[in-house]
């Protein structure tokens, strides 16, 4: 008799959910198929309990005003999924499995009212055997879900040290749920994964791996392993191995040997996967058929990519360094750090991961860090990253505490929790890294200062379990324990990672490991332009807080309090100390008097300090090899560190990163009053340039320009010229620092001009501009262009229909220049030029 293939059918339709208060109120009825549940509500799976609610009118959306508040009894009620199938046919002759990838958080499993599976983690896939348990029609699957706040209250967390919330100490669970200070509190609940059944009849795959062991001059070589779960044992078990690419494909027969198999074989002539700035992304199809007696019983397929990946942590003469190779060449790694992309975790669509990795690729960012609190993303993110070419930084979920690694069961859920994660994502090329927490080894300085209980709690996972277990795992990647780590301070700048906390929070380096936090929260101390003083080797965090657009404000903030200084503006900030968003602003642009100067202001200090910052660090390269800006996105729509808002709507600084990351980079620099012109090239060629530095006034008329012919080796920064502070006042001329500006320009067309200013913004006085702007609808979208009669500062194209995005915004534009910028619509609705408006911070309110 031929085998029968496995199959899947997947659970994600008629669900219901319901709210009970506790456990002894749920009838005993609901296990049955004739349960009447017409008062209960539909719910999606994946899906999560507050989309479902919003989605029935059951609350306001808690993203307007300040409903959230008004959701908070979501988190104090038990909620039990249920739905009802048929069983699959020829369960009698196979084995039936449910696979239920992801429930938050405290969950027990009911199948036909017998429970099957309890699950305290919403890291940790379920898998259970369901042989035996099934009737041919009317099963019944319930899902309880327990409230993990009262759980949480009755676990003794005083040992710990948390930031934020202690109440999350004890709980697998996504850390921002509780609120962070960008977030609201949502405490999530629901089935925020794929639940499906699988019906197999001989044998499955499982854990499909796929690696690249080395690159040479011609050919690679890989290797392919997965797990094989077999229920007949007298079949004989094989699997043929197929790698596709664009020029042919290879294949391999191999037999399964206790569980397992595994092939090793060269690819000649290999189109590698590179990041999308040094090539291309390419990915091949994999396909594994597993066979019993010769017919394919079981079929996974993936897509990979043949690439190597390591971290440089020396350089050829010992000193430090953090710098990551792939496929033997250095990279300089730019981007942002990620957070979770809605607070309904298990409801953001597949979308949205691509919309905002396509939008971190054009803004020329090659990495995105997944941060520590949010949740090991569903596999949309790294599809997204992999096809576009972004590596990834993988943080391990454990963020800004300490957790109980001497407890028993919370040790033995740990440890599922990072073989499961691990299996699940180390087949994509674009995992470059694993951190085992964000930021707990760097607060335990602060417990030694306040603590008689001075060990660090959470040890034994970061420096035992995870290495133990990521040796065995994954050893094509460089596992470190802590982001930040390195040296005597796990934050230090001598060696490893840095999060740079000095600008905006205040932070003073550098410290001792044991030594008490140190604050400035001066205006000199909260300054971007302390990001001078870091010499750090990798900056996987650094940011500074800036509005939002005035559209997303408008969507959520009542009429009536759409001003300055309103409670409901207030509101959207959840910094814990709000009043850094003054003292920057009072140092750099001045305070602003109304609700337009707040956005206006508060951006351009994010944008210009954020600038500032990543030339600093990419003009030392290679002694830093890395900038990636706190934070890429928004989980509501609040007022915070991101650089692309709740609605996907780019800040200021987003539009500055497309060019500060861009892989040609001309930036000023100040040191003790001398200048100096740089270039920066991270591509892996020559760079030739004719490059003009001059200086004018606000009129556009020249005070002094020079030209310089450059040529800057691949992969390298180089001065093109330095004026002393001597030099300064004959050669530049006569400078009214006030009045007058510096700027570079390049012959080419791929690269960006640079200004620098000589004061800071609230002591300019560059007199109000009169924009000259026209509009031309073309198939591809409006072109937008732009004149003006003195120099215009911070020039700005808005427009409030989603995904409206510009070639180019919040730039600024000399007299005699025309900027022409092409006004698009990603997902091709439609707008018209009225939808659009310019206008720039010193523009007359007059515009032709």
């Amino acid at each position: 008799m031929t085998p029968i293939k496995t199959q899947t059918v997947r659970l994600d339709r008629d669900w219901k959910v319901q709210a009970y208060d506790g456990r002894e109120a749920i009838p005993d009825a609901v296990h049955r198929h004739d349960f009447d549940d017409a008062e209960w509500l539909a719910i999606e799976v994946p899906g999560d309990v507050h989309a479902a609610l919003l989605a029935h009118g059951r609350i306001e959306d808690p993203y307007y005003s300040t409903n959230d508040q008004a959701c908070l009894w979501v988190e104090k009620k038990t909620w039990v999924y249920r739905t009802v199938f048929d069983s699959p046919e020829g369960k009698e002759t196979a084995g039936v499995l449910l696979e239920l990838e992801g429930l938050d958080t405290l969950a027990e499993v009911f199948v036909n009212g017998e429970s099957v599976a309890v699950s305290d983690n919403m890291f940790l896939p379920l898998a259970v055997e369901l042989s035996g348990k099934l009737k041919d029609r009317g099963n019944v699957l319930v899902v309880r879900f327990d409230p993990v706040v009262e759980y949480a209250a009755k676990q003794d967390v005083s040992r710990f040290w948390a930031k934020i919330n202690y109440e999350r100490i004890w709980l697998r669970k996504c850390a921002t749920n509780f609120s962070w200070d960008w977030s609201p509190r949502i405490v999530t609940v629901g089935i925020w994964k794929e639940a499906r059944l699988k019906v197999v009849h001989a044998a499955r795959l499982e854990h499909l791996h796929f690696k690249t062991l080395s690159i040479g001059p011609d050919r690679a070589e890989v290797e392919v392993e997965a797990e094989v779960r077999h229920r007949c044992s007298d079949m004989r078990l094989t699997a043929e191995t197929i790698l596709r690419g664009r020029d042919g494909e290879v294949r391999h027969e191999t037999e399964v040997t206790d569980g397992r198999i595994k092939v090793r074989f060269t690819v000649d002539q290999p189109a590698l996967w590179w990041t999308f700035d040094h090539g291309e992304p390419f990915l091949y199809a994999l396909t594994v058929n597993l066979k019993a007696d010769g017919a394919i019983v079981d079929t996974a397929t993936e897509e990979v990519g043949i690439r190597t990946i390591e971290v440089s942590l020396r350089s050829e003469s010992g000193s430090p360094r953090f710098t990551f190779m792939l496929n033997g060449k250095p990279i300089y790694a730019k981007g942002g750090n990620w957070i979770p992309a809605h607070n309904f975790i298990g409801a953001v669509p597949d979308e949205r991961y691509e919309d905002l990795v396509t939008l971190s690729r054009e803004a020329n960012m090659n990495m995105l860090r997944v941060w520590g609190g949010g949740v090991y993303e569903k596999a949309a993110f790294y599809r997204a990253c992999s096809r576009q070419g972004l590596l990834v930084w993988q943080d391990f979920m454990f963020s800004c505490s300490e957790v109980p690694d001497y407890d028993e069961a919370y040790m033995a859920s740990v440890r599922k929790e990072i073989v499961a994660n691990v299996k699940a994502l180390r087949s994509y090329p674009c995992i470059a890294i694993w951190a085992g927490n964000n930021e707990s080894q760097a607060i335990h300085s602060e417990k030694m200062r306040y603590r008689s209980d001075t060990r660090f709690y959470g040890a034994k996972i970061y420096h035992e379990m995870m290495p133990e277990l990521l040796e065995k795992l994954d050893p094509t990647r460089l596992y470190w324990p802590s982001s930040p780590w390195g040296g005597n301070d796990p934050n230090g700048f001598d060696e490893g990672d840095t999060h740079n906390w000095a600008v905006w929070a205040g932070d003073v380096y550098p410290r001792h490991y044991g030594e008490g936090f140190k604050m400035d929260v001066s205006p000199y101390g909260i300054s971007y332009r302390r990001y001078a003083d870091d010499t750090s080797k990798f900056s996987s965090e650094f940011g500074i807080h800036g509005s939002t657009v005035k559209e997303t404000l408008r969507r959520t903030i009542p009429e009536g309090e759409l001003y300055y200084g309103s409670f409901e503006v207030d509101y959207r900030n959840k910094d814990f100390e709000p009043e850094k968003a003054t003292i920057t602003m009072a140092g750099y642009t001045g305070l602003p008097r109304d609700l337009d100067e707040y956005i206006d202001f508060s951006m351009l200090c994010q944008a210009e300090g954020l600038k500032f910052g990543v030339e600093h660090f990419r003009r030392r390269k290679p002694e830093n090899s890395g900038s990636l800006i706190w934070q890429l996105n928004d989980c509501w729509p609040g007022i915070s560190w991101s650089m692309i808002d709740y609605y996907l709507f780019p800040k200021a600084s987003y539009y500055y990163a497309r060019r500060f990351f861009h892989p040609l980079l001309l930036s000023f620099k100040e040191d003790g009053g001398r200048i100096s012109v740089w270039m920066t090239n991270d591509s892996y060629e020559q760079y030739e340039d004719t490059i003009t530095v001059g200086v004018r006034n606000s009129f556009g008329h020249p005070i002094y320009e020079q030209t310089f012919e450059v040529r800057v080796a691949p992969n390298s920064s180089a001065q093109i010229v330095e004026y002393s502070a001597e030099e300064a006042e004959w050669r530049l001329g006569v400078i009214n620092k006030r009045a007058h500006f510096m700027f570079a320009r390049s012959a080419r067309d791929d690269v960006y001009d640079n200004h620098f200013f000589f004061a800071e913004h609230k002591e300019l006085r560059f007199g109000p501009c009169r924009l000259q702007v026209s509009y031309e609808e073309r198939p591809e979208g409006i072109v937008v262009s732009i004149e003006t009669d003195t120099f215009a500062r911070f020039v700005k194209l808005e427009c409030p229909v989603d995904h409206t995005m510009f070639s180019d915004n919040y730039f600024n534009l000399l007299p005699g220049e025309r900027r022409t910028v092409l006004a698009t619509n990603r997902k091709g609705t439609d707008f018209a030029p009225g939808d659009i408006s310019v206008g720039a911070l010193n523009a007359s309110k007059n515009r032709t």
